[in-house]
């Protein structure tokens, strides 16, 4: 009988355990982490899953601002173990728990889970203390709090000022949906306070910590170097790009107090100064800067001056052994009209043997007609623009290559033939020798100027070359054969 009551008593409490007993388990909290700061206004909550019992397990959520959970947000039941937060507040923590049902089966609460709101975004550039920004500055805050990628904000606004206190009539203010914006018409030489925020409809963040930085005060020059020398009349005036301006002005005079100077206006970064200028004079220049509220300081001013005279090339000044047909070179003028070249067998040029004009294009003179052999010359060359003319050029001389040896019996005329004559668009040259030689062959016009240039090679015997006239317009021509210091020349025509 006593063994039967202790079996009845042990059912009985195992009956009643069960039915007091839950199959559904508190769920485990993942992220954030308790006690996580940084985190965005649309954290995603996670938890472990919990098993049931074969029903549809799902999760009630909690958050709060206390850990007392006494005025809630409660979320709907969902059998996600996840849920996205949004528009919560900046700089704001938060508690949250979650518990799992099955059916009529409910679990306890989870432990409880802390998290902080990123307060505010953190400042990237322009850094702290800048200088030379541009009037449209780069304002770019960081887009992560830590490693956590900014979401579930809708703007970033920026404020840049004179002022500290961001109060003045020079503020700029900006809202941009990226981390990033350009200013506007900052005012230059400025030292600015810069800061920014996150918003979205429900909140703005705390503004930033402050930073400053200057806007450039006047554009920096670039070329021609300042001092630089022996300057053409048509040079390019270039400085540094500013972004976020209208238009750069100008100023070019003979003078560094710019009395009576030209003002030029530009929206580029170079000018030309052809037309402006004279020879053998200093020049001074700067550049400024304009927007729509504001002109900058002017630049530095440069300086540079203009050629006095043409710098010689070739032949060398003392040159001996030149062809008898040679070729004048000197340095490049830029913006010139005319060269003038003088050469003579005296270096008085009170008579000189020919004085030609050469294009402004060109830094040569052909010397058409043929020189007297083992004769020395002399020549000079000079620049004009308009009426405005260089001083002649230093006088340089040269001799002629000596009279025909055995060497050069190749180049005697006898030995040439260039036919026919006139060409109506092919020329042969028929060259006779007892050697294999190259020949340089020129066509070229009156003026010196070269329209063909071929080199040959001619060997033993008679060997004949062709020339292709065609692209050439009708008119006489000078045809030049050079070997080392050989050359022949003979005049043709071209008629088609």
């Amino acid at each position: 009988m006593k063994k039967l009551l202790s079996t009845l008593l042990f059912l009985f409490v195992v009956a009643i355990f069960s039915f007091a007993q839950t199959d559904v388990y508190p769920p485990t909290l993942m992220e954030p982490e308790d006690g996580d700061d940084g985190q965005m206004p649309d954290v995603i909550l996670n938890w472990a899953a919990v098993a049931g019992s074969g029903g549809i397990v799902e999760y009630e959520v909690q958050l709060d601002v206390t850990d007392a959970f006494t005025d809630p947000v409660i979320f709907p039941l969902s059998e996600f173990t996840g849920l996205q937060m949004e528009l919560l507040l900046f700089g704001q923590e938060y508690f949250w728990r979650v518990r799992a049902s099955e059916g009529s089966d409910i679990s306890g609460w989870s432990d409880v889970f802390s998290f902080v709101v990123f307060e505010t975004v953190v400042l990237n550039k322009p850094n702290d203390g800048a200088n030379e920004q541009d009037p449209d500055v780069l304002f770019k805050a960081k887009d992560r709090i830590g490693s956590i990628v900014i979401t579930g904000v809708e703007h970033f606004e920026f404020q840049a000022d004179t002022s500290a206190n961001f109060d003045s009539p020079l503020l700029f203010e900006g809202v941009s949906e990226t981390y990033t914006i350009n200013a506007s018409f900052l005012h230059f030489g400025e030292i600015y306070n810069w800061r920014a925020r996150a918003t979205h409809s429900a909140d703005n963040s705390a503004w930033s910590e402050v930073r400053t930085f200057e806007v450039i005060p006047a554009p920096e020059l670039d070329d021609p170097s300042t001092g630089s020398t022996d300057m053409g009349l048509e040079n390019v005036l270039e400085w540094d790009e500013l972004s976020g301006v209208l238009d750069y002005e100008i100023e070019l005079a003979d003078n560094d107090a710019f009395t009576g100077s030209i003002k030029l206006i530009t929206e580029e970064t170079e000018y030309t100064t052809d037309g402006y200028l004279t020879f053998d004079q200093e020049y001074f220049w700067r550049v400024r800067a304009n927007h729509a509220t504001d002109t900058s300081y002017w630049s530095e001013v440069w300086d540079f001056k203009t050629i006095t005279t043409v710098a010689l090339s070739l032949p060398l000044d003392g040159a001996t052994d030149v062809g008898i047909s040679p070729r004048l070179e000197w340095d490049m003028v830029s913006g010139v009209d005319f060269f003038q070249v003088q050469y003579n067998t005296t270096p008085d040029f009170e008579e000189p043997c020919c004085i030609q004009e050469v294009e402004g294009t060109d830094d040569y003179f052909q010397v058409i007609n043929i020189l007297a052999k083992d004769c020395t010359y002399y020549w000079h060359c000079r620049t004009m623009k308009g009426i405005d003319t260089t001083a002649w050029s230093e006088t340089w001389s040269f001799t002629t290559e000596p009279e025909i040896g055995i060497s050069e019996t190749a180049f005697d005329e006898n030995n040439i033939n260039i036919y026919p004559n006139p060409s109506s668009g092919k020329l042969f040259i028929d060259v006779a020798g007892e050697e294999n030689y190259v020949v340089t062959v020129y066509v070229m016009d009156l003026l010196g100027q070269i329209h063909v240039e071929e080199n040959l090679l001619f060997g033993q015997g008679n060997t004949i070359k062709t020339l292709d006239l065609n692209d050439l317009a009708n008119g006489l021509y000078l045809v030049k054969l050079t070997n080392g210091n050989r050359s022949y020349s003979h005049k043709i025509t071209v008629y088609k």
